[in-house]
């Protein structure tokens, strides 16, 4: 399989030389625009998002969970200020969302999943999203796909952004941008550095009566730095980036623990490279791009009686080693007509204490590995002047066995009569591979498991209006998935629990997003919100042996939304930001403890700022109402905080 691969990559390699010594320079031909820009938006945004630019330079010192809790129909279960967040999108599990960085895969080969609390907004320049078909181009995607991406702009000078931040609970974040933007080359190094003690005040609910209390060891440091580099020649385009992370983070106990004497951390570190080479010609361009990930992650905890004396320890290690390969191409055919085609190769390596040890060593790690060989194509075009035509097909072949072909289509049709009124409806089928740990945890790891097998159909209408001083875009759309062999964890007689395809799960909803901006004189308003309506239910003969068949699985509410509001008058800012979460089940058995079920909350958040030439400064209000909230069951969550913000920028 590897000979084969490498032939390929060899061959395609070939070509791509081949162009370069053809095509000394690029002929551009006079093209005639026939559609309307906003016509051409309307296009390009079916099935896809982009969050805003704006947003996105307001929450640089934001996680990537903050951005996507605050301005996505994403909904992401934190478990609070340093611990985890994972995201539900379209009423699917953290497995089911795919996160690409820059074209490349980030899920994680031994959980399926991303922290987003450990992705800075300030490492990214992009963030977007996408569902139903336009998810095709790689496998996993099943409720969708988050894409975050570099992009830098040439001849822009010296590049010098300098970002500080304090906060409630000694609250600390270091922000550092610098770099030089020339003609044809690109040079930028960014890093930081944020901890807290973490240590808010918080009510105690599972105590009689209740207490009010003080968070402990829950303390976290991360820090990190992302070097890039771009040389632009006469047709082609050259990249490297390389991201770093360090994290150490203490976990706080759960409420009904709060009393015990106990230690629990993870240290967590990773480093993710690409090398990427673009060449373009008059009708196309091809990227071939290389990328390895490593990351290690160590998990310890230890409990101890109030005598001293310990109960139990845990100290694991697990270490992942990937390599991605990919080509990826795209030709103008005729008329509007394009192809699309990918091939990829990954390699996913996982070494753990929970693996059993095939072979001896010192550190008794267990090493897993598994080869993915994928292939993709896609065309689209005009079938009529309106209408809009994208059709797609993918394979994988996972360690030398075919995964199976897998479809999609998507029409848009753009209404002629009404400027920026657009419909869109696809269908889309795709999968997802088990896991590294669904394989091979001890005990309880399953090697016979199938993959997830997911299809969906979407419908969706867009609207787009603009002119000088108003703009308007306003979506909604419908979704019905249906997941066969859903991989769920169910407990065995061995006293541990196993990993099977049991459940069959049905995910359908509705998505509402609105986004206006108008400008009046001096003064600048923005409001934009988003809602969602899940219902997800597993409906297999497991679930109706145990009576959860129809209801609504734990930790998704049934409905989400967030909104934001901007007022700006010349230099000076006023934000405002809203967030409601409904209610939540956390087990199927909600009816029989109170417990089971999460109160419905919102927060609510506001800030004001000045722009004093190079610099900035903003003052921040996180839950201006104090709210008391749980996200996840007996996690303590923070009350009203405070930021302060300085930039200076050139």
């Amino acid at each position: 399989m590897i000979r084969r691969l490498l032939l390929i990559l060899s061959i395609l390699f070939t070509l791509t030389l081949t162009s370069l010594a053809q095509n000394d320079t690029i002929l551009l031909d006079y093209v005639e625009i026939s559609a309307s820009a906003i016509n051409n938006k309307v296009q390009e945004k079916a099935m896809e998002r982009k969050i805003d630019t704006a947003i996105m330079q307001r929450l640089q010192t934001a996680s990537l969970s903050q951005l996507l809790i605050q301005h996505s129909p994403v909904f992401i279960k934190t478990y609070g200020p340093g611990g985890t967040a994972s995201a539900s999108f379209r009423g699917t599990t953290s497995s089911h969302t795919l996160v690409l960085w820059n074209g490349l895969q980030l899920n994680s080969p031994s959980l399926g999943e991303v922290d987003f609390s450990t992705i800075p907004v300030f490492f990214t320049d992009e963030v977007s999203l996408q569902w139903g078909s336009k998810t095709s181009a790689n496998s996993g995607g099943l409720g969708g796909v988050v894409n975050i991406a570099n992009n830098q702009k040439f001849n822009e000078g010296l590049i010098l952004d300098v970002k500080q931040t304090y906060g409630s609970f000694n609250t600390w974040g270091s922000y550092l941008t610098l770099g030089y933007s020339a003609k044809n080359v690109i040079a930028r190094i960014k890093a930081y550095r944020n901890s807290s003690d973490n240590d808010f005040a918080y009510t105690n609910i599972a105590t009689i009566p209740h207490q009010e209390m003080k968070q402990k060891n829950a303390d976290f440091i991360d820090y990190g730095v992302m070097p890039e580099v771009q040389v632009r020649m006469k047709n082609s385009l050259l990249t490297v980036v390389s991201w770093n992370q360090w994290s150490h983070r203490n976990y706080p106990q759960i409420m009904p623990n709060a009393f015990n004497n106990v230690k629990e951390f993870t240290d967590n570190d990773f480093s993710r490279n690409f090398i990427s080479y673009k060449y373009y010609w008059n009708s196309g361009r091809v990227e071939v791009k290389s990328a390895y990930f490593h990351e290690r992650q160590n998990y310890f905890l230890e409990s101890y009686t109030s005598n001293g004396n310990p109960v139990s320890q845990m100290n694991t290690l697990n270490k992942s080693d990937v390599f991605r390969q990919l080509a990826d191409l795209q030709q103008d055919l005729f008329k509007s007509w394009k192809l699309y085609a990918k091939i990829q190769w990954d390699s996913e390596n996982v070494t753990s204490t929970d693996y059993d040890n095939d072979y001896d060593n010192d550190y008794d790690l267990g090493r897993k590995k598994r080869n993915i060989l994928s292939f993709y194509a896609a065309v689209d075009g005009k079938i009529y002047r309106d209408l809009d035509l994208r059709l797609t097909l993918r394979n994988d072949i996972v360690d030398e066995k075919s995964a199976g072909f897998f479809p999609t289509a998507t029409l848009v049709y753009r209404m002629p009569f009404v400027k920026g009124l657009s419909f869109n409806a696809g269908y889309s089928h795709n999968y997802r591979n088990p896991t590294l740990n669904d394989l091979y945890w001890n005990p309880g790891g399953n090697e016979n498991l199938k993959g997830e097998d997911g299809k969906t159909v979407d419908f969706d209408i867009n609207y787009l209006y603009e002119n000088v001083n108003f703009n308007l875009d306003f979506r909604t759309g419908l979704y019905y998935s249906k997941v066969n062999d859903w991989i769920q964890w169910v407990p065995t007689n061995y006293r541990y629990w196993m990993p099977r395809n049991v459940s069959k799960v049905l995910a359908r909803g509705l998505e509402a997003h609105l986004k206006m901006n108008y400008r009046y004189a001096l003064w600048t308003f923005s409001i934009s919100g988003n809602y969602v309506y899940s219902h997800t239910t597993d409906e297999s003969e497991y679930a109706q042996q145990y009576d959860a068949d129809g209801k609504q699985l734990i930790y998704i509410p049934r409905h989400h939304a967030n909104a934001f509001a901007e007022v700006r008058w010349k230099t000076w800012n006023l934000n405002y930001t809203f967030e409601f979460t409904g209610e939540r089940k956390t087990s199927m058995n909600d009816d029989d403890f109170f417990a089971y079920q999460l109160p419905a909350y919102m927060l609510h958040h506001v800030s004001f700022g000045k722009q004093l030439n190079r610099f900035r400064i903003e003052f921040k209000i996180n839950n201006l109402l104090n709210t008391d909230y749980q996200t996840i069951l007996w996690r303590a969550m923070p009350g009203r905080s405070y930021e302060i913000y300085f930039e200076f920028k050139i």
